[in-house]
């Protein structure tokens, strides 16, 4: 027997992430976007608000894979299996001599930021 308001009950940052992790494995791919329709449509939401997003990211979290928001729009979800066999970095290999200028104070946050934004000029990372 079916209720009306089985209609209308919103699944749970559980139930989707389900349904997420179930989504991704049957695509077959090994990382995907996702739009907002579609996490509305499988979490019965109008809106995604940020707490239950947050639950979301952390029960997708323990069910193995990663989530977050796109600047694009929508969302990435990839398998943290997906990263086994990947190449390990130290911060000893490509840091070491940045750590060392941080410590005496020689290069500060704004020129890693500069580095790693491909920032030319500093007024861009006020902007």
């Amino acid at each position: 027997m079916i209720f009306i308001w089985d209609f209308f009950m919103l699944r749970t940052p559980y139930e989707t992430a389900l349904l997420v992790a179930l989504l991704l494995k049957r695509s077959g791919q090994k990382r995907a976007r996702i739009s907002n329709d579609t996490i509305k449509r499988i979490s019965k939401r109008g809106v995604l608000r940020q707490a239950f997003l947050k639950s979301l990211k952390d029960e997708l979290d323990d069910l193995g894979c990663a989530f977050g928001e796109l600047e694009r729009g929508g969302y990435g979800v990839i398998p943290w299996s997906a990263l086994d066999g990947a190449p390990t970095i130290t911060a000893k290999k490509y840091l070491g001599e940045d750590l060392d200028r941080l410590k005496r104070k020689e290069i500060d946050f704004v020129g890693i930021y500069e580095e790693l934004f491909e920032v030319t000029d500093s007024n861009d990372i006020n902007e």
